[in-house]
């Protein structure tokens, strides 16, 4: 199995604003505290974490030259302000002489309206997608409209971009409570899904419920509904860990509630959303 989102970070070597928020995971989290909890899996995709923007190659470099002897890192998605647009290019090229790095993700979840569909953010994931990298897409339910704008001039520009929307873009279940329709998100994502260049992660779920009260049945409509518009063969497993534990039962709980909610695919099926899915839209090694 392939865990296609995981984060790692040292506050002691990298910088990261957010963490202040969220003291409970505030500390360091590497692969020796992974190897701790988890029996599996013990390979996965590292997504960059959202230190500070200038640290981006040290985080690259960081993730790289960590013991692979609990957790083999078998791809790097890392950050990239594709906001500067064609300026992006030289990091991106600097980026890719980092063997581990497969892709980049500039999160665009707290940005304002008007930034995903703005040109020079337009320019940069063309460049990306013209530079080889995947482009991972972290973005709210209520921003989906904007981010299929986006996309449609991406690929007009760059056909054969591979894009990934992170958490199934984020829908608001805590307000939802397990209505897909809200926020228009299950229009929204069948919207995306008609695009063959899209792909995307049952990630992240459990945290955009309410995180003490999260009700598991809640969660299950999103994810049937991701199932039946992206199929097996465009989605992916991610565990979001170490951000799953900011919710109720932390990531135990979401792979349990992954297992149960594939459990009537059959074995192949089960087999592309665990890693073979990952494997082929990353272009990671043979292991």
């Amino acid at each position: 199995m392939i865990d296609a989102h995981l984060h790692l970070w040292d506050p002691q070597r990298l910088s990261y604003d957010w963490l202040k928020h969220v003291p409970s995971i505030a500390g360091r989290h590497g692969p020796e505290e992974w190897a701790r909890r988890q029996a599996e899996p013990r390979q996965a995709v590292f997504v960059q974490a959202d230190c500070a923007p200038e640290q981006t190659l040290n985080e690259v470099d960081w993730v790289s030259g960590l013991d692979r002897s609990p957790l083999q890192i078998l791809g790097v998605v890392a950050f990239a302000p594709l906001e500067e647009g064609e300026a992006v290019r030289p990091l991106l090229r600097q980026l890719k002489q980092r063997p581990l790095v497969c892709g980049v993700r500039r999160s665009v979840q707290n940005e304002a309206p008007g930034f995903i569909s703005s040109a020079a953010h337009i320019e940069g994931l063309v460049a990306s997608a013209e530079e080889g990298l995947s482009l991972d897409l972290c973005a709210r339910d209520h921003q989906l409209p904007e981010l299929i704008e986006a996309l449609d001039a991406l690929f007009a520009a760059a056909p054969h971009s591979r894009v990934v929307l992170d958490h199934l873009g984020k829908p608001d279940i805590a307000v939802g409570k397990g209505d897909i329709r809200h926020s228009d998100w299950a229009a929204n994502l069948e919207h995306l899904a008609k695009r063959p260049q899209v792909f995307a992660k049952l990630s992240g779920l459990t945290t955009q419920d309410d995180w003490a009260e999260g009700r598991d049945e809640a969660l299950r409509p999103y994810i049937d509904h991701a199932l039946t518009c992206f199929g097996p063969s465009r989605l992916m497993y991610g565990g979001d860990w170490p951000v799953a534990e900011l919710a109720r039962g932390g990531l135990s709980r979401w792979r349990t509630l992954f297992d149960i909610a594939t459990a009537r695919l059959s074995n192949a099926e089960r087999a592309l959303i665990r890693h073979e899915t990952a494997r082929g839209f990353y272009r990671l090694p043979p292991v």
